[in-house]
């Protein structure tokens, strides 16, 4: 979201610590508060390699990430929804990949459980790698259809004018009231 200016950096810096923070803090709640040993930590399997984890890794949490761009930032009449289609977006990214690479998409989530049972896989890079390509890719993607303005396609296909490049926009009401207010006030100023 940094890098689409969805948020300022102080924002994004608080909430990295704040997911990193959110893995530590459930990966203890797991261990301690349930009566068997979880396995929790995310590894490959399915015979996955290296190159393979990270590729899957990076493929999923792009469309994610592409799907939280679109659904989230994008402000339009269905934004109300974005929660449910962000979360199948979610849902079918750890469908597919839970098998091979546990289905991370977020660093807080490999990195927590390998802090509370102080085991570091050596694949655990992939974790990080994974999803930093991932959201590279969709950030490129997200940026390439802004430039062609694929909102020009089909103006007004969600049926929301207000968001309509090819509608005149209307002035918000404290904005006209402002512009009508002005001259008066410049003529008292100016006598």
């Amino acid at each position: 979201m940094l890098l689409v200016r969805a948020i300022t950096p102080v924002r994004a810096a608080c909430l990295f610590v704040a997911q990193m923070l959110g893995g530590l803090i459930s990966s203890v709640m797991v261990r301690y508060l349930f009566p068997e040993n979880f396995n929790v930590r995310t590894t490959l399997g399915g015979g996955a390699s290296l190159v393979q984890g990270v590729f899957i890794e990076a493929i999923l949490t792009a469309e994610l990430v592409f799907t939280i761009f679109m659904l989230a930032k994008e402000k339009h009449r269905a934004t109300f929804i974005a929660p449910v289609g962000i979360g199948l977006a979610l849902f079918i990214a750890e469908l597919v990949g839970v098998q091979f690479t546990g289905g991370s998409l977020n660093p807080a989530r490999s990195f927590g459980p390998c802090v509370v049972t102080a085991t570091f896989d050596k694949e655990h890079w992939i974790y990080w790698v994974g999803p930093l390509i991932g959201s590279l890719i969709a950030v490129v993607f997200y940026k390439f259809i802004k430039m062609l303005e694929y909102e020009m396609v089909s103006p007004g296909a969600d049926g929301d004018p207000t968001n309509d490049p090819t509608m005149p926009q209307k002035m918000p009401m404290k904005a006209q009231r402002m512009r009508t207010r002005l001259p008066v006030l410049s003529g008292l100023v100016l006598r």
